[in-house]
């Protein structure tokens, strides 16, 4: 899961707090947002600044949200182009978004990189849920992870997982994937 992609994800849906597990961290990361913008991180008793330092590179491994969360604690200013940025320099994050676009003929095949990318995409925003689901709707395709994908079956699969997504993903979403 990338940081930018799930937090992007949440602050579309409006005020909250973003619960964030990282790996080899004993600790919650809690980002507080605020009309689309992180206002507020906290992991255990770091300080802000000490918070975002202490994830920096680190793998996400699950996120929740609480809708409708209300924060007490708010920094000067949001912190939402920071936050995102931990995970890499500001040109990563401009590509972040940036998938290859995949165009191929019925009876062609995907390569097993692109199948992945899309698998990738759509776990990152559908959550912890959507590795479930994908892995219902390859198991119905017969499609082995690593292998190439039929593209009548990678063109069955992503209709399919368009109708999971949030409408405010399935433009960017098909645009990358069809």
């Amino acid at each position: 899961m990338e940081l930018a992609t799930v937090f992007k994800r949440y602050a579309a849906e409006g005020t909250g707090q973003l619960a964030l597990k990282f790996a080899d961290t004993s600790h919650l990361c809690k980002v507080n947002i605020e009309n689309g913008e992180a206002i507020f991180i906290k992991l255990g008793t770091l300080s802000p600044e000490e918070s975002l330092s202490a994830i920096k590179g680190k793998t996400l491994l699950e996120a929740n949200f609480i809708k409708g969360f209300k924060t007490r604690k708010r920094l000067s200013e949001p912190i939402t182009d920071k936050l995102v940025g931990v995970s890499g320099s500001s040109t990563e994050q401009e590509t972040i978004f940036t998938y290859s676009e995949v165009k191929v003929a019925s009876g062609q095949s995907v390569p097993a990189g692109e199948v992945s990318k899309m698998i990738n995409h759509y776990v990152d925003i559908v959550g912890p849920l959507g590795v479930v689901m994908m892995e219902n709707y390859i198991r119905n395709v017969k499609y082995v992870q690593g292998d190439e994908m039929n593209s009548d079956d990678y063109n069955e699969l992503v209709n399919k997982v368009l109708g999971d997504l949030p409408e405010a993903f399935r433009e960017e979403f098909q645009q990358a994937h069809r």
